[in-house]
């Protein structure tokens, strides 16, 4: 539901203090990288800061970062869940809208930002976010014919309503690109109100300049205002414009010409281009891209993957981005969480709009939401060429939900939990541990611990659970003893991203045993990052010299070291673990008799150790490897290889 003002909103945050300052950003275009360029600048200054923009991405608590971070869900429902017990005790019946910036409102102050740099979700006068109570500068980006409906059917009267954010004595930033008669009324508000103005102009930006080569030019427009508005804000950091610079080039802003790798669902090997261009300006940005980066690059063509929502002219988007000799595949998004009232466009008038162009080359999805079977098909209409999915910020959502993962978390086990009603306190009626081990099973809980905590803040993460049956009383292993003690606990909705590596005998399969799993899991890719779990003391054997022997890239790969009190005045303990890095660095990839010793005493039930299942899997990997002892051997890596996953 859509239904403007501020009443009861501002009944919602009555008591809620807003210490912090904001950066208020209303227009039709470009909101988001404005709004993701300020945070690229603030951050790069240390200036912690807020985010809120819209619509969620993934999850509905990805519209609100801190620090550039998504919030976890657990935060975010706790504050929702405030909220929304507000709005019931006084009967305000508040917009989804609303909720949800009272929600982002409440944990800015919470989390102590200075800043808050907050996007307008519709128009601006009487749009929810228009309650803050401090704003330091105001933007207004590129305006165009948005939600006519609600704002009116001319430009003149949509830019009035976005000019509405403005506040008598606050510097507003406009975008010098707009029509005449768009920055007209941005002039006359801005003087009747008493908003000191400024236009945004990149060719006299230094920032723009510097960085002018990798920027198109609504890019370049973006930046513009972005710099000008924290300019007005922190003067002397803006002067700064190389850490700045180096701040913006890497910045990710998805859905925005972004280049997506979907070899893991389709095997093709050239990227696509991702965009949410979902209105006539956005869509005339995407095609001036297209024209001058794909179309010179193929004579056939460019092949789209094509969703709309229900209400959009879509025959003027295809007018722009659509060439006689181009395919399309349309399709239908999903179920949009927390919005049930964005509908998509049916299938059917997308192809009925297409062929109207006269485009023969159509085709509508069986059935319309399977986006993974569209992208396939694409892909073999493409052959290699140019291939484009746009029409809608919720397709990007969609499209990005059932893309693999990237970052695969390893917690290393330790020991066998058998189960019990204590949940693992009780170390001795619960555990099976080796003597030596005695007292540490409260630090592989804080392993597990630690493992979700990852999982739980990064919703591109996996976590595998990495050890084998070591224990002759029991053929459960390691790995699934830990996934049931975090399976006692109350769910999660990250649990389904937990898997169990069940072979792994020492550390270095710890690690090279869930790199195979995860590609066996996940649509045969490999992870982009490694964040491995386990005790301090041992990182320099995990890191340097396990993720340094397989060749997995070290500035890929991040550690989070938990050791039991008092272990490192071990001098027994300390020593042992010397002794092992004096072994590893030896033998690296442990196939001499001492490691590969170790590691069959520690097999009781004979678990098979080959890196993968048959010998389908293993060409389909690209994974080089070599038999010790002839061709009945035990299958290793062959050493000096490049392997598949340094390359992601």
């Amino acid at each position: 539901m859509i239904e403007l003002g501020l009443a009861r909103v501002a009944a919602l945050l009555k008591q809620t203090p807003q210490t912090w300052n904001a950066i208020h950003v209303a227009g039709t275009n470009g909101k988001g990288s404005i709004c993701a360029y300020l945070t690229a600048m603030l951050r790069a200054n240390q200036i912690s800061c807020g985010r809120f923009t819209s619509p969620h991405l993934l999850d509905r608590w990805d519209c609100i970062t801190i620090n550039d971070q998504a919030v976890p869900e657990t935060t975010f429902l706790h504050y929702e869940e405030l909220i929304k017990k507000r709005n019931a005790e006084h009967q305000l019946r508040a917009t989804e809208f609303e909720l949800l910036t009272a929600t982002a409102f409440e944990i800015f102050e919470a989390e102590k930002v200075q800043v808050g740099v907050i996007e307008v979700g519709l128009g601006g006068k009487l749009d929810a976010t228009n309650v803050l109570k401090s704003k330091g500068v105001t933007v207004i980006s590129k305006i165009g014919l948005d939600h006519q409906s609600f704002l009116g059917n001319t430009l003149e009267e949509i830019a009035l309503h976005k000019s509405g954010i403005m506040r008598k004595g606050v510097p507003c930033v406009a975008d010098l690109s707009n029509s005449t008669t768009v920055l007209d009324v941005i002039r006359k508000h801005a003087a009747e109100t008493g908003a000191p103005l400024r236009l945004a102009d990149p060719s006299s930006n230094a920032l723009v300049s510097e960085l002018a080569d990798k920027l198109e030019p609504h890019q370049r427009q973006n930046l513009a205002c972005a710099h000008e508005a924290f300019r007005l804000v922190y003067a002397q950091a803006a002067e700064s414009t190389t850490s700045l610079a180096s701040a913006i080039r890497s910045m990710v802003w998805p859905g925005r010409l972004q280049s997506l790798s979907v070899e893991p669902l389709t095997g093709r090997k050239a990227n696509v281009v991702l965009d949410g261009a979902h209105n006539p300006q956005s869509a005339e940005v995407l095609a001036s891209y297209v024209d001058k980066h794909l179309r010179p690059t193929s004579s056939g063509g460019v092949t789209w993957v094509l969703a709309a929502s229900a209400g959009k002219d879509i025959q003027e988007i295809l007018g722009l981005i659509l060439r006689p000799e181009d395919s399309v595949t349309a399709v239908e998004f999903g179920p949009v969480d927390g919005m049930p009232w964005v509908k998509p466009l049916d299938s059917h008038t997308i192809v009925g709009a297409v062929k109207r162009m006269g485009i023969s080359h159509v085709e509508r999805q069986e059935p319309a939401i399977d986006l993974a079977a569209a992208l396939r098909n694409a892909s073999k209409v493409a052959d290699g060429g140019p291939l484009v999915i746009a029409g809608s910020l919720y397709l990007v959502s969609d499209i990005l939900h059932i893309m693999p993962p990237n970052h695969l978390v390893i917690v290393c086990c330790h020991g066998i939990w058998a189960g019990g009603p204590t949940g693992g306190s009780d170390e001795a009626g619960e555990w099976l541990i080796a003597p030596f081990q005695a007292g540490e099973t409260p630090t592989f809980i804080d392993h597990m611990k630690a493992g979700l905590k990852v999982l739980r803040d990064d919703k591109d993460a996996v976590l595998m659970f990495s050890g084998g049956p070591t224990r002759p009383e029991t053929r459960l292993s390691e790995a699934l003893s830990y996934a049931n003690l975090t399976a006692s606990s109350p769910p999660s909705t990250f649990h389904e991203r937990i898997r169990c590596e069940e072979r792994a005998l020492d550390s270095y399969y710890n690690v090279l045993f869930s790199l195979v799993q995860f590609w066996r899991d996940f649509a045969h890719s490999w992870p982009a990052r490694l964040t491995i779990v386990g005790h301090s003391f041992k990182k320099e054997r995990l890191v340097d010299e396990h993720c340094g022997a397989i060749g997995f890239p070290l500035n890929r790969v991040a550690y989070i070291g938990i050791d039991p009190p008092g272990v490192l005045d071990d001098e027994g303990t300390m020593k042992g673990n010397e002794a092992a890095l004096r072994q590893w660095r030896a033998d690296p990839h442990g196939n001499g008799e001492v490691l590969a010793g170790k590691r069959e005493r520690r097999n009781p039930w004979a678990v098979e150790q080959d890196l993968f299942l048959t010998e389908e899997e293993r060409r389909a990997s690209g994974v080089a490897t070599k038999r010790l002892n002839g061709d009945r051997g035990r299958e290793v890596l062959l050493e000096g290889a490049v392997q598949p996953w340094s390359t992601v």
